[in-house]
């Protein structure tokens, strides 16, 4: 079996962010507001204020279970493929993400869209989310 490249999507570049968050609980009160604040600067329009209430609260579930693995602060990666309509987003462990390989903790991809409905054009959203096996360092 041969895998064939997809062709270059043509248009914008993604736009991506990287936030700093500190460790414990005190992580997740900043998420919504990256998440929000991310989405508005670059431009994302009428789904914006849907996919931010339908992210942040996946994401928050990921950086409290993260929070609960690595005691230390996290790092929040956002990245937004616009003309695929696809948000990416990775937390990592802030102190191994400065060693190397290892820090990823979990991923989310959520895709977006309108769909023609019977009041007029409604948004979706498809969410996916993965979170990774047990840490060999004994983190929970």
């Amino acid at each position: 079996m041969s895998t064939v490249p997809a062709p270059a999507a043509p248009g914008e570049p993604p736009h991506a962010g990287r936030w700093q968050l500190p460790g414990g609980r005190n992580a997740v009160g900043n998420v919504r507001g990256i998440i929000r604040g991310a989405l508005q600067s670059w431009g994302l329009g009428p789904a914006e204020g849907g996919l931010a209430d339908r992210v942040a609260p996946l994401v928050q579930d990921l950086v409290v279970r993260a929070a609960a693995r690595c005691r230390g602060p996290l790092v929040l990666r956002l990245e937004l493929h616009q003309p695929a309509r696809l948000l990416l987003g990775e937390i990592h462990d802030a102190a191994a993400d400065r060693a190397g390989p290892g820090s990823h903790i979990a991923a989310i991809a959520v895709t977006y869209g309108r769909r023609r409905a019977r009041g007029g054009p409604g948004w979706y959203t498809h969410a996916f989310v993965w979170p990774t096996l047990a840490d060999p360092r004994g983190y929970a």
